[in-house]
């Protein structure tokens, strides 16, 4: 162990060799498993004024240095992400393996990092992106650490007339990985205004993430060349942390204007929450991409107030609860809900016409969710939507039913069966006087937004 240490010493040095080596015969000790893991892990009051405070003042001393050390070692490998791509490799590779535990991710919650880390991983160039976005997952899958993350900015250069993607840079990236916009020029020495280069402002960092999500699964990336270097399929269980806590689930519900517009630009009709942006990966060729997304959906139906944004199809609006006279777009997440658990069946016309619309003549080729949890959580989110009448009434008219009896009748996992059965006993069984009235009065269909319209015309 004391060999191990003293390579400690290493980390920072000004020689890249060194750094290298120190920290090529370190990542091996960092997985949970291995015997030497505690010389990495601080204790959990590490930094805390109590810290060893039921200790004798030798043993508090000697517990405080070797805090103090593995704090050190944390703060180091932070340093070494934004070094030469081998070395932050490495790095990144030893913070994800160490950042289950809370005593360690704690300490990598500094807001300069990340800034940096969200910036990084929201960069168009950053081959490294994909360990980012592990890192940042692992940081927030600790409840106490979400809050600290999610209301963050990053600074951010648009760059309207570049004729590369993305038409922005983001300054704060810095990094001997990832390259800067070939359209981007240093203020100091003059911008470039055949670029549309304008000055530098804030962004949310959430939002920066989700539109480096939908990149991530473009065409292209995969081979290297679309229009990002990482795919960041863990972005998905990011946002499924985020979604997990009601003080930041509103995040991802909030209307905002397409990226990179500023959140404060004029309230438009094509506003959407980013959550309709995650929503459409359910069955996207990743496990990690599609259990996030649903994880999203599947966090958000158990609160009463994500409701009516779930529900929203194409043609409703949704009354924004912080100005009831504004009606907005939900997320319509019923499709994404619906779609990975049908397979190649078909049904009577009857029965089609009451699907959704992207739902409707599927070809024979349809293959169902393999994955049982994945099913499992479908059924659950049905389950959480049909809590309320409104939410069964817009189940029984989309057609849900028809998809779960069919679900019913191949289904093997005994667990699912049972939960079918008891979601057709909501959609199928009588309402009573008092269910009648559980009503989502923030769900506006498209047939009364019609009668609102019409209600406002006047005839000259």
């Amino acid at each position: 162990m004391s060999e191990l240490t003293e390579l400690f010493q290493f980390l920072d040095s000004p020689n890249p060799a060194a750094r290298h080596l120190a920290l090529t015969n370190l990542v091996g000790h960092t997985p949970k498993n291995a015997p030497q893991r505690h010389i990495f892990i601080p204790s959990s009051l590490a930094g805390s004024a109590t810290n060893g405070g039921g200790l004798l003042p030798e043993k508090r001393k000697a517990g405080q240095e070797e805090d103090e050390q593995k704090i050190k070692v944390i703060t180091d490998l932070a340093a070494l992400c934004r070094d030469q791509a081998f070395i932050a490799h490495d790095a990144l590779s030893a913070l994800i393996n160490l950042t289950d535990s809370l005593a360690v991710a704690k300490h990598l919650v500094d807001r300069e990092y990340l800034i940096w880390l969200i910036s990084y991983t929201a960069n168009t160039t950053s081959p490294l992106s994909p360990l980012t976005a592990m890192l940042l997952s692992n940081l927030t899958s600790h409840a106490s650490l979400i809050p600290l993350l999610t209301p963050l900015t990053i600074p951010i250069i648009p760059l309207s007339k570049s004729k590369h993607y993305p038409p922005y840079f983001l300054p704060a990236t810095a990094s001997a990985s990832s390259t800067i916009h070939p359209d981007w020029r240093d203020p100091a020495f003059g911008i470039n205004l055949e670029a549309g280069q304008e000055d530098e402002r804030e962004i949310e960092g959430i939002r920066a993430l989700v539109q480096a999500f939908e990149d991530g699964a473009g065409e292209g990336v995969k081979e290297g060349k679309g229009k990002r270097k990482g795919e960041c399929h863990f972005l998905a269980s990011v946002f499924a942390n985020i979604s997990m806590l009601p003080s930041t689930r509103q995040v991802l519900l909030i209307p905002r204007p397409s990226f990179p517009q500023p959140s404060s630009a004029a309230p438009s009709e094509d506003d959407e929450p980013l959550l309709a942006k995650i929503v459409v990966y359910t069955e996207h060729p990743d496990t990690i991409r599609r259990g996030g997304a649903l994880g999203c959906i599947k966090n958000s139906a158990m609160d009463r107030a994500s409701m009516p944004w779930l529900l929203a199809s194409e043609n409703d609006r949704v009354r924004l609860p912080s100005d009831p006279s504004r009606r907005v777009k939900g997320v319509d997440v019923l499709p994404w809900v619906l779609s990975p658990i049908m397979g190649p069946e078909e049904y009577d016309i009857d029965e089609m016409e009451q699907l959704p619309a992207t739902l409707q003549f599927l070809p024979s080729t349809k293959e169902r969710e393999k994955d049982p949890v994945l099913r499992m959580m479908c059924i659950e989110i049905l389950l959480l939507l049909s809590t309320t009448y409104t939410g069964r009434q817009v189940l029984r008219n989309r057609g849900a039913y028809y998809v779960v009896r069919e679900l019913h009748k191949v289904e093997e996992d005994q667990a699912i069966r049972d939960a079918i059965e008891r979601l057709v006993g909501l959609l199928q069984g009588e309402e009573g006087r008092d269910t009648l009235g559980d009503h989502i009065e923030e769900l506006v269909p498209a047939q009364q937004l019609q009668e609102v319209t019409e209600r406002d015309v006047v005839e000259v």
